[in-house]
């Protein structure tokens, strides 16, 4: 059979698009073996031109798995005879494209008994699949950059939602480059030996990143590697606060690196509430600037404290999943000791290139499912901030519970941890000792008890501490340093 022409010469295999299908019909373990192989990426060969066709996605027009279209058609009437459970030979291959009226495009029953006699052996079906799907990828990648300089070029449409489809397609081809297999436990008894040797060396009880909040890290054993936390609250109860906390003692403490995307607020927003609680600074005042000379040391003793903090934020808003991904990539790149992501807050992320064509709801599963995968792929904890319906403030008790989760249940299903803060009351101007008490209630965990964690929050500098331990400063009561000063801005205070 003749070669199909193309111009620019797209990357393909002639000889590897027949031996594969060689081997398969020669063998029915290379069959199976070599549709381990293939089929996953033939489907997704076949989403991308229904996409394409029904206009769900613009551009990305995709390629056929085999660039040769005979071996495309005798691939495909071979899936589907061994989902039939009809083993695929000379005679049932000619039977199912008689019916499904497609011998005239592979070229007639001697293209068939060509492929079938072509040389090859089972053994070497892997090797044949892994070119045909390596020169489909290059094929697809080709496909995709084109579409993009198409895009660009007539000038039509925002940057932003040509990037955004770019940089999901390189991600979609990046991910079909990985394939999982089963494996056998005895393969895995190693590395799990390794870790418990190096849990009873510790003989501690935190395994993951420790938060330095002593109870919850007793509870959780610490933050675990691939683990979707969700920590959820009503606004104004302190999300940021609490994430920023952790944020602030893994770095400081635990000299590990540490990812914010903070979707809410500026970075230098994140820096004065950060400055805040390592000063013990009220917030207000800082913002103000209007300091007496023992908070304006604190403050410059923090800021020097701050300074070689391995912590990374990225402020940009309205972040759709497939950026968090490549930007969490980019970072664990540039910092392979990175120990945690904290992504605030999970409703304001996008789904990105399929938003608008599909529910809210639907959008938030999406983004739920990809951070879960973000966490597994880098091997890091994700932390997200997540926001709870009003259902929570007209319960008596005021306790959160995981139906509160807003906007989806896929939420409470992808997480690994769910945490929520409750206070029972919001401290006001004038703070109280019971003020101080709030709970860290874990809702649910997959490896782990669930309970409740006794925190103190200080609201005047928007920082959570170990209630255990937490003695109470008497400026946590009273106007810290406040040397006669009634309110903020008066001339006796000493500008920032």
């Amino acid at each position: 059979m003749a070669e199909k022409e193309t111009p620019k010469n797209l990357p393909f295999s002639f000889e590897a698009e027949r031996a594969v299908l060689a081997a398969m019909l020669h063998d029915s373990d290379a069959m199976l073996a070599g549709l381990e192989v293939l089929r996953e990426v033939d489907n997704l060969a076949k989403r991308d031109k229904a996409d394409s066709q029904s206009k769900k996605r613009k551009g990305f027009e995709g390629t056929t798995l085999f660039f040769h279209t005979p071996y495309q058609h005798i691939f495909d009437l071979i899936v589907h005879l061994e989902e039939q459970g009809v083993k695929p030979n000379f005679v049932s291959l000619l039977e199912a494209a008689n019916k499904r009226k497609l011998l005239d495009q592979i070229g007639g029953s001697s293209a068939i008994m060509e492929v079938i006699e072509a040389a090859a052996t089972g053994s070497e079906v892997i090797h044949f699949a892994d070119i045909v799907k390596e020169k489909f990828l290059l094929r697809r990648l080709i496909y995709s950059t084109n579409t993009v300089l198409d895009r660009a070029f007539e000038d039509s449409e925002d940057a932003t939602a040509i990037l955004e489809d770019a940089e999901s397609a390189l991600h979609e081809i990046a991910d079909s480059r990985h394939r999982g297999a089963f494996v056998r436990i005895g393969d895995m008894l190693e590395p799990v030996q390794q870790a418990l040797l190096e849990a009873f060396e510790r003989k501690g009880v935190v395994t993951g990143v420790q938060t330095h909040f002593t109870m919850l890290d007793e509870m959780t054993s610490g933050l675990q590697r691939t683990d979707l936390i969700i920590l959820a609250a009503r606004p104004s109860m302190g999300k940021t606060a609490l994430a920023l906390n952790m944020v602030e003692n893994i770095a400081s403490k635990s000299k590990q690196t540490v990812g914010f995307f903070s979707l809410e607020m500026s970075t230098t927003q994140v820096i004065q509430r950060l400055l805040s609680s390592l000063s013990q600074v009220d917030l207000q005042r800082l913002r103000s600037g209007h300091l007496s000379m023992r908070e304006k040391t604190r403050v410059l003793n923090a800021l020097g404290n701050m300074a070689p903090l391995p912590i990374f934020v990225d402020d940009t808003p309205g972040l759709s999943i497939s950026s968090v991904r490549g930007r969490a990539l980019r970072l664990k790149h540039q910092q392979p000791d990175l120990s945690l992501l904290v992504v605030d807050y999970l409703q304001l992320m996008e789904a990105g290139a399929s938003r608008g064509q599909r529910s809210r709801q639907e959008e938030v599963s999406a983004i739920s499912r990809g951070l879960k995968a973000i966490a597994r792929e880098l091997e890091v904890p994700v932390l997200a901030l997540s926001q709870l319906s009003r259902g929570v403030e007209g319960r008596e008790s005021g306790e959160p519970r995981l139906s509160d989760l807003r906007e989806s249940g896929a939420i409470e299903q992808d997480a690994d941890v769910v945490m929520f803060i409750h206070r029972k009351k919001v401290a006001q101007e004038d703070e109280t000792e019971e003020d101080l008490k709030a709970e860290i209630i874990i809702g649910k965990q997959r490896n782990g008890p669930i309970g409740k964690v006794p925190v103190a929050f200080i609201s005047r500098y928007a920082a959570f501490k170990n209630l255990a331990t937490f003695e109470a400063p008497e400026d946590v009561l009273a106007m810290p340093d406040d040397e006669g000063l009634e309110e903020y801005g008066v001339d006796d205070g000493v500008p920032f």
